[in-house]
């Protein structure tokens, strides 16, 4: 009833979802004070309507903490066997993200192709996604770092794909 409301709402003021979005990303930052079965109930309500609906908006990192903060409670195993492999290999990644992001800005403007690099270590919701589609355990996860490139036009982005595969060849089938 209440995703009902919101919605009819959004027909006329978009900022009443924005508000929405604010008061579930706070309860589920303060969920641990109910008991489990409630925690579940708005976790999987979460997933199913507000993480979608923050990305249909373009709030991705909204979405992502959304995410995770369900996945916590639903999935809590795994949940922290995710995060304890993230977390083990956290400042690895960080130097290794840094690195990365340089060596493609220096070639990028060496081949005078303007863009702006953006990195991050995958939030843990995704890592699971995948390793539910894929079938495999945490340890065969190889891309856990996410590097993206944002160009100026269509012909830069696929000038800037060339240069980048130039420096690292794509593996088949991954």
């Amino acid at each position: 009833e209440s995703v009902r409301k919101m919605l009819f709402a959004m027909v006329d003021d978009i900022r009443v979802v924005i508000v929405k979005l604010a008061d579930r990303l706070h309860n589920m930052r303060t969920l641990s004070a109910l008991a489990p079965e409630k925690r579940r109930r708005i976790s999987q309500e979460t997933l199913d309507v507000y993480a979608p609906i923050a990305h249909r908006l373009g709030m991705g990192f909204l979405r992502g903490e959304l995410e995770d903060l369900a996945f916590r409670y639903l999935e809590p195993e795994a949940y922290e066997e995710i995060m304890s492999a993230i977390e083990s290999r956290r400042d690895e990644n960080e130097r290794f993200l840094a690195r990365i992001k340089q060596t493609i800005e220096t070639i990028l403007r060496r081949e005078n192709i303007p863009a702006r690099i953006d990195g991050r270590v995958k939030r843990a919701y995704s890592i699971y996604q995948k390793l539910k589609r894929q079938r495999i355990g945490v340890d065969q996860v190889y891309d856990i770092i996410a590097v993206r490139v944002i160009t100026d036009c269509v012909k830069n982005c696929y000038a800037a794909l060339g240069v980048i595969h130039n420096e690292w060849h794509p593996i088949p089938g991954r």
